[in-house]
């Protein structure tokens, strides 16, 4: 049985990607999110920095995608 490395494929990395960019967008968009556990203005957003995060990590993968290409 020949084993494959899914990780170099570049269909994968791109819906990778693609789902990390999706997901980022979901989590920076509060009125998707609730927003109703926390109201105190003063409290850091966790949800929106996990947002950030995924779309860092998409912007990662299309580079590699490209560079691999």
């Amino acid at each position: 049985m020949k084993n494959i490395d899914w990780l170099s494929l570049r269909a994968v990395t791109s819906i990778f990607a693609l789902i990390s960019f999706v997901g980022g967008f979901y989590f920076l968009n509060n009125s998707m999110t609730g927003n109703a556990i926390v109201n105190n203005p003063n409290y850091v957003n966790f949800i929106s920095i996990i947002g950030i995060l995924l779309i860092f990590c998409s912007l990662i993968l299309v580079a590699h995608s490209i560079k691999k290409r």
